[in-house]
């Protein structure tokens, strides 16, 4: 039950932001010969109706008469009509949408770098889509993609594909096809004394040098004996105080900690306040407000 919860979460996600795709989309559309569209003007129903564009790139209608159509986006085909028809209509309200294509459509949204819809061909493959779409963004979870295809959710691990070079982790597309290529929860927060503070992705294996290297390095009032490591126990988050001087001095490893997922790691400035243990009773807020 839980798992087609999701899936039904997943597929009114993919609905939302298709709706948001689909906007740019039509804007971008090029028309083409073949192509069938659907005509409407306030009060005339002559000119109302669907209408197609012939195989030299034209469009025959009543009172405007012959229109070159293929090449034109549907704003620019609606603009041009609306003066054809203002030669004999009053402030004619025309507006022009796609009944039917021959062309195929995918869609793909979430961390690449240049979501949108895209033209495909039969045969084409999830890795195509995201490559012409400028492949996946820093943040995304390659392993947690997904194909939304009519009901169904289908599981695409983009990781094995496009890192490990596993071709069997492909998957053929079909039109209409939605690829979701999630944000990665997998992060690390520094805040306080660094010179970009914020949230960064975590990479199995970082150290808290890494983090602040990231980061851009500490503010010249930072104070790197003080660095409050915040990690989650439970409902509950505990403070582990690191003493970066000490390896950068005396070269003690243990003060460069191997992070986790979802630490907080805060750099206070030199005030003299014993910082470590204020941090202690507000943790958890730090964890959940992070």
């Amino acid at each position: 039950m839980r798992g087609a919860r999701r899936a039904e979460v997943g597929i009114l996600v993919a609905a939302l932001l298709i709706a948001l795709v689909l906007p740019a989309f039509a804007q971008e559309y090029t028309i083409r010969p073949g192509d069938i569209l659907e005509i409407s003007v306030l009060g005339e129903p002559s000119v109302t109706g669907p209408a197609s564009v012939s195989p030299d790139g034209t469009l025959t209608l009543q009172m405007a008469g012959e229109i070159q159509a293929a090449g034109l986006t549907l704003p620019q085909l609606t603009k041009k009509i609306t003066e054809e028809l203002r030669k004999f209509v009053r402030d004619p309200q025309v507006a022009v949408s796609i009944r039917s294509s021959h062309r195929l459509y995918a869609y793909v949204i979430g961390r690449v770098v240049h979501p949108g819809a895209y033209e495909i061909d039969h045969g084409w493959t999830v890795s195509q889509l995201v490559a012409v779409a400028g492949g996946p963004e820093h943040e995304a979870a390659l392993a947690r993609a997904l194909v939304m295809r009519n009901d169904k959710s289908i599981p695409v691990d983009l990781e094995q594909l496009l890192i490990e070079g596993n071709a069997s982790a492909n998957l053929s597309l079909e039109p209409g096809d939605v690829v979701i290529v999630p944000e990665t929860r997998t992060r690390v927060v520094v805040m306080g004394g660094v010179q970009k503070p914020g949230p960064y992705s975590y990479r199995p294996g970082d150290r808290l040098v890494d983090l602040l290297s990231a980061a851009g390095g500490l503010t010249p009032k930072a104070s790197m004996a003080e660095i409050g490591v915040i990690r989650r126990q439970g409902q509950k988050a505990a403070v582990t105080h690191v003493d970066l001087s000490k390896f950068y001095k005396n070269g003690d490893v243990t003060q460069n900690v191997v992070l986790q997922p979802e630490d907080v790691v805060y750099v206070p400035e030199k005030t003299g306040i014993d910082w470590i243990n204020l941090l202690g009773p507000l943790a958890t807020l730090f964890l959940l407000f992070k």
